[in-house]
């Protein structure tokens, strides 16, 4: 980290006194502000219900602020993993085809029936 604030620094993803809400309800945000540049480490921390995931959807573009704006480099590529409270332990997908989701080049893959049927890459 440069040890400079991420105002100082150009800013990868902003937020400025946004609001957020769900339909007619209460603010789940209110007024707030986050600036954040290359090699932050950051963590939301707060008791359920307090805005947490809804100020990670406004900043993926997922959920509109009534208020404020939120601006992200144009070049800005975002992977979130959404939180799950059950698993689906039916889930026909392995490991290794999980991992292979990830690879961004050479993705195929083939069936050995030499090894018992397991996801090879090829």
């Amino acid at each position: 980290m440069s040890g400079l604030p991420a105002a100082s620094r150009e800013a990868l993803i902003e937020a400025s006194h946004i609001t957020c809400a769900y339909e007619n309800g209460p603010a789940v945000l209110d007024d707030v502000s986050i600036s954040l540049a290359e090699d932050d480490f950051v963590g939301i921390v707060g008791p359920s219900g307090s805005g947490k995931s809804t100020l990670l959807h406004a900043l993926l573009g997922s959920v509109r602020p009534r208020t404020g704006r939120v601006e992200r480099r144009p070049d800005l590529r975002i992977g979130y993993v959404p939180q799950v409270e059950t698993v689906n332990w039916q889930f026909p997908v392995t490991v290794g085809e999980c991992v292979l989701m990830a690879r961004t080049s050479g993705r195929h893959a083939c069936l050995s029936h030499r090894n018992h049927g397991r996801l090879l890459v090829c």
